[in-house]
């Protein structure tokens, strides 16, 4: 009774051990990927930043409302965070 009770134990850690190696998988590569996109939009928001500061004399644009734009700010981040949370379902459910 008590190496039965052992192999089920042994069993159930190597599958715990499985899933947690995805998960850290998953979460590594994700924080590669937020890290990376931190990195490139701070250096855009820095470069823009000095372009276009007041010193230079340049004059504001006037821009006008587009849908387009309004959905795609809505949409892009949506379609960010479903890819990320993806193979999350994916590796805790199985």
């Amino acid at each position: 009774m008590l190496s039965t009770q052992i192999r089920i134990d042994n069993i159930f850690f190597e599958q715990i051990e499985t899933t947690v190696r995805n998960i850290t998988a998953i979460h590594q590569s994700i924080f590669l990927l937020c890290s990376a996109t931190f990195i490139i939009s701070f250096g855009i928001t820095i470069y823009l930043i000095i372009k276009h500061r007041r010193g230079l004399g340049l004059k504001k644009k006037h821009f006008h409302k587009s849908i387009y734009i309004e959905l795609m700010w809505a949409v892009i981040p949506f379609l960010i965070i479903f890819l990320l949370v993806c193979p999350i379902f994916v590796t805790v459910l199985r």
